[in-house]
């Protein structure tokens, strides 16, 4: 058992270690620790790609894809359709065209009257043995409005001037119309400037309802 004198001399030791130890924390302090670092800013861009790559983000993309896709796909769709039936639809008034003409043309030839001559030129105005059946009541002018409408460029211009001899044909037209008497002789210098008209038309009309087809022998 420790004595009274033996306990003092070990408290008064603990006591000067302890002086010691904050002698020596004072004159070297621990370093501080290191501040925490900022957060990470996640801008907009981040923000997105993270909501895309999650499962709800997944989903809405893949459902704007085939949505889109349907859409884009069926727009191709319905445009060709209408760049099919258009092309059919000019394929059908030239074609009628040239055999409206070519009816005209062959009536005219053989005319001797004035009345015959009236019987050749009917078909400004309808078909006696159409190529296509509703396409028989069309007028020639309207039939020429149609393949400008369905034409481009330099094919329009010469369907506008095809359009010019046609009005200058409805012109002549209604002169030999006046005329009063059917049987009457039907005056040659008439007769070669309806054949002008007509020559002058199919000549516009030619180029651009032989485009396209395969030249013979190819």
């Amino acid at each position: 058992m420790l004595s009274e004198e033996q306990r003092k001399a070990i408290e008064e030791e603990e006591e000067l270690r302890h002086e010691v130890r904050k002698r020596l924390e004072t004159a070297n302090p621990p370093p501080q620790p290191a501040p925490p670092a900022p957060p990470a800013h996640h801008g907009f861009g981040k923000r997105v790609f993270d909501f895309l790559n999650s499962s709800v983000g997944m989903w809405l993309l893949s459902s704007v894809v085939l949505t889109g896709g349907a859409a884009l796909l069926q727009n191709i769709q319905h445009s060709h359709e209408i760049e099919m039936k258009n092309r059919e639809q000019l394929a059908q008034h030239r074609f009628e065209i040239t055999h409206r003409l070519d009816q005209m043309e062959y009536t005219l030839r053989r005319a001797k009257t004035v009345g015959e001559a009236k019987a050749a030129l009917d078909g400004m105005y309808k078909s006696k043995f159409p190529l296509t059946p509703e396409l028989q009541n069309r007028s020639l002018g309207s039939l020429f409005l149609t393949v400008y409408q369905l034409t481009p460029g330099t094919e329009q211009q010469k369907t506008e001037q095809a359009m010019t001899f046609i009005r200058r044909l409805e012109d002549s037209e209604l002169a030999l119309q006046a005329h009063p008497k059917d049987d009457a002789p039907l005056d040659e210098k008439q007769k070669v400037h309806l054949h002008k008209l007509l020559k002058s038309i199919k000549a516009m009309h030619q180029p651009l309802a032989t485009e396209g087809k395969p030249e013979a022998g190819s």
